[in-house]
């Protein structure tokens, strides 16, 4: 294991992605609420949000359609984009943590945007100098009436292991993550919110908007290595749980949260949401020497975006940037937390004029 590894300094970037939420704090966050009534509420919010449902294959095709096509070219738009994106992990207990970073972190691509649908595709810059991170990213989201649905799927094979015990960082080329979920969030007074429209250039923000919504949401979270993924050099710091060498979690859990947009002088505009979640999960733990199912059953989310950008004639520009944690508690005084963070720098051109006011 030593010889694949590389002492290198920590960088500005995993200073950025390094996070210090404890679960303590979010389980205070939620200690007062109720999942009963929050299992309900979703339940509810899914049954009444829209009134779809599909008696044949042609309703079935027909909904698809006006779910995700739009055959409008006036709605269409092309982009070229340069991005930042980091899927992390944190295993902590009250003594010391580890957090678990990719390397090679920017990207540039391009992209497809309707009135309904977005999807980027991303190459990712990497340094010839320094250890890689291999990596798959896909992300999406769509919005139809007063539903927000955002996917997202991701495979990344190497990390560096930092450490709050004497700040080293060492790279592993064996460990890998795997990150797959969906969030669903119904409006309940967004008007005609829909930062889909401002991202694709389509419309001017002509009003501000504010709306709370209530979904849920779906996760799926692996780490694995060859090795534990706890360096040796470390192990009075960490029980022989928290050693691990795989630790698997799927969950599901209610979202609620609160989204926003304002008009900026001048074309400009800005837009704001954060969402807090709740949901049970399955885990499954294993080490060099035992395997063991964390008996703790409960999940938490945080997510938070910024956008902001501008709009004139056909062209668009914007920025945006985002953050999602899943923190759960894996038995033994340990603490482990799954971490999504992105920033995308957008330059897009609409193919037909005719744009729309919001």
């Amino acid at each position: 294991m030593e010889g694949n590894c590389k002492i290198q300094q920590t960088s500005f970037f995993s200073r950025f992605i390094s996070f210090k939420i404890t679960i303590e704090e979010v389980t205070g966050f939620f200690a007062k609420k109720g999942l009963l009534l929050l299992l309900f509420l979703l339940i509810n919010s899914l049954c009444s949000a829209q009134d779809l449902y599909v008696k044949d294959s042609t309703k079935t095709k027909s909904l698809i359609d006006s779910l995700l096509i739009d055959k409008d070219l006036r709605n269409w738009s092309v982009r070229l984009f340069g991005d930042i994106k980091a899927h992390g992990f944190k295993l902590s207990n009250n003594e010391a943590a580890l957090r678990y970073i990719p390397n090679n972190l920017f990207g540039v691509g391009v992209g497809l945007a309707t009135r309904k649908l977005i999807l980027d595709l991303t190459f990712n810059i990497k340094d010839k100098n320094t250890e890689n991170t291999n990596r798959f990213d896909f992300r999406g989201g769509f919005i139809f009436n007063k539903s927000i649905f955002d996917f997202y799927f991701q495979i990344y094979d190497g990390f560096n292991v930092e450490n709050s015990i004497n700040n080293t960082t060492v790279f592993r080329e064996d460990i890998k993550s795997i990150a797959g979920g969906i969030d669903y969030l119904y409006l309940f007074n967004a008007g005609e919110y829909n930062q889909t429209l401002l991202r694709s250039g389509l419309k001017d923000q002509k009003q501000n908007i504010f709306s709370f919504g209530i979904g849920g949401f779906l996760v799926y979270n692996q780490i694995s290595a060859d090795n534990t993924i706890v360096p040796q050099e470390f192990f009075p710091y960490f029980n022989e749980q928290a050693r691990l060498t795989n630790l698997t979690n799927y969950g599901i859990g209610v979202l609620g949260g609160l989204v926003s947009l304002f008009k900026l002088p001048s074309n400009f505009y800005i837009g704001i949401s954060a969402k807090a979640g709740i949901g049970l999960t399955i885990k499954n733990a294993e080490t060099e020497t035992l395997s063991y199912n964390p008996s703790n059953p409960m999940l938490y989310k945080l997510n938070g975006s910024v956008l902001f950008g501008y709009n004139w004639n056909r062209f668009y520009s914007n920025i945006s940037l985002g953050a999602a944690t899943n923190l759960s508690n894996i038995d033994f005084g340990n603490n482990a937390a799954f971490t999504l963070l992105s920033g995308k720098l957008a330059l897009g051109y609409r193919i037909k004029s005719n744009k729309k006011s919001l």
